[in-house]
């Protein structure tokens, strides 16, 4: 009797697992369903579904103990889509922050900077200016840091300022800082002091030898620059850093105490925008933004957190303007693994069927993209084609669901048509993202199409398919005919290899299983990867 029980059982439990998996192939879905919005100001999905990374959680530990590696890391690197803004946006509501503020470059220090006549002539004159742009940022971030730590009001700030003594202990010296506070005091907390102390060093440097070109908008050169270098530079270190840096110690003395709970973070996400990409000073200026955050790491209570895509801190490495080693401690790289694109999607798919079908059954990417595609898991096709970033796959999911009308399930059909709009997409960013670094960007993409292997070795592919890809370039019209980089990919096609695995549409074989594709610590092809085995990213293989 009881065998026969068991067997009932058996056959109960067998019964509902076939009848959930038919439910779950059956999904239909309306033509406007999404998992979420790409944009993260926008995503209606983020809250419920935020996966949160390590990134994240080292982010949000404000543990300054020398166990803790993830506490100086400030400086959150990413290419396009890795979800640089989505972990900024989640900050207070996941973590154990008591206040999120915000930095708008744009609106603050970047638009009186490029539009001041004074400081465009001296750009032009060839004087540095990256001192003078770092004290710019740390007023702007030094306001920001007492606006949160000091909670009373502004005058109260002021007056607690000018009642500190010289006691002997105190490891700051309050004239200096009083000094400073006076010099701006009208507009100190507000945008108008961007442009005071620019005018207040426009008045202390004219009238001194060489500066006369100011004047006029003439040029200088030789002994003439080297003077008004020497005075620019001075006034700088004398007047504005030397200052600012006694009031950062007056803070972490006065009001910063790593055992409070007063945890505060300060972002500053939007270096990757056009209004910057223009600008002859982009790379100086934010250079001159991650050596000013340094000197607010020993305010323990605070994080300055600066977001940054990948191709911008690139081309500022490029340039010599600091060396990357040397940021390695202060540097979170995002980056994903299979396994965790396919779990964001797994929220987000069941997400979606619970607001759909009102279900309580967990439905996972794998139930709804239940069938093959080209021989192919539909689930596995769909992660191979991503990037291996949140937005690509969010990306992805929604053009399959965009193919449905809420008559038909999804289908292979359907996934081989999303693709193609999805690849034209993804070919569009990686154009925009990269743009400003390879102006030839879009011909180097078209040129793959004429490798006809999606596996190859530099040795072993064919002398056809490298003419091909030459002779393409070489008939484009070609804008900066000194571009001595491009120049080099024209007439040597392992220029090309390392620029392809740079972008992200190469790989290299380590293994079967495992292809290495570009990432913040290895971005760049070693001469002994040249002759390893590489790989046409799925999505860019289009044979």
């Amino acid at each position: 009797m009881e065998d026969l029980i068991h067997m009932y059982d058996g056959e109960l439990k067998n019964n509902k697992n076939s009848w959930l998996q038919s439910s779950m192939s059956n999904y239909k879905f309306r033509k406007n369903a999404i998992i979420g919005n790409l944009d993260a100001e926008t995503d209606s999905f983020l809250d419920d579904c935020f996966y949160e990374s390590d990134v994240f959680r080292g982010i949000v530990n404000f543990d300054p103990s020398n166990n803790n590696p993830d506490f100086p890391r400030r400086v959150i690197v990413g290419r396009t889509g890795s979800g640089k803004t989505a972990l900024l946006k989640q900050i207070v509501a996941h973590g154990n922050v008591k206040v999120h503020d915000t930095i708008e470059a744009e609106n603050t220090v970047f638009e009186h900077i490029n539009n001041n006549k004074f400081v465009s002539d001296l750009i032009a004159n060839g004087i540095d200016l990256r001192a003078f742009y770092k004290s710019l940022w740390l007023h702007v971030l030094l306001v920001k840091v007492i606006n949160q730590l000091y909670r009373a009001s502004y005058k109260g700030f002021f007056d607690f300022i000018s009642n500190l003594n010289n006691e002997t202990k105190k490891p700051y010296t309050p004239a200096i800082a009083k000094d400073y506070l006076e010099s701006y005091k009208d507009n100190f907390f507000n945008d108008n002091v961007v442009t005071e102390i620019t005018e207040k060093m426009q008045h202390e440097l004219s009238g001194k030898a060489g500066f006369e070109f100011a004047e006029v908008g003439g040029k200088i050169s030789g002994e003439s620059q080297q003077k008004v270098q020497r005075e620019t530079s001075s006034y700088v270190s004398r007047e504005l850093i030397r200052k600012q840096k006694e009031l950062i110690k007056v803070i972490k003395e006065e009001f910063s105490d790593e055992r409070q709970q007063n945890r505060v973070i300060i972002s500053i996400d939007d270096l990757d925008k056009s209004w910057l990409s223009a600008s002859g000073i982009r790379h100086d200026f934010i250079n001159a933004l991650l050596e000013a955050f340094k000197e607010l790491l020993d305010i323990k209570s605070v994080k300055v957190l600066i977001s940054i895509r990948t191709d911008i801190l690139l081309g500022i490495y490029h340039r010599n303007l600091r060396q990357d080693e040397k940021d390695q401690s202060l540097i979170y790289a995002i980056s994903w693994n299979k396994q965790e694109i396919r779990e964001i999607l797994d929220l987000r798919v069941n997400q979606l069927i619970q607001d759909q079908y009102q279900g309580r059954q967990q439905v996972l990417l794998s139930d709804v993209f239940n069938f093959e595609v080209n021989g192919i898991k539909a689930d596995e096709f769909i992660l191979d084609r991503t990037m291996l970033r949140p937005r690509d796959a969010i990306d992805f999911v929604n053009s399959c669901l965009a193919e449905c009308n809420g008559g038909i399930e999804l289908n292979e059909d359907i996934v081989l048509e999303a693709e193609e709009k999805y690849y034209a997409k993804r070919k569009k960013a990686l154009v925009k993202e990269w743009k400003s670094i390879f102006p030839y960007i879009q011909d180097y993409l078209d040129a793959l199409a004429y490798v006809d292997q999606e596996e190859f070795s530099n040795a072993q592919l064919n002398q056809d398919s490298k003419d091909k890809v030459s002779i393409y370039l070489l008939e484009r019209p070609n804008e900066h005919p000194d571009d001595e980089f491009h120049n080099n990919r024209l007439l040597n096609f392992e220029e090309l290899l390392k620029l392809w695995f740079t972008i992200g549409v190469i790989g290299f074989r380590k293994s079967q299983a495992l292809t290495i594709y570009s990432s913040y610590e290895k971005h760049e092809l070693d001469i002994t990867d040249l002759n390893k085995q590489f790989r046409i990213h799925p999505l860019f293989f289009r044979y």
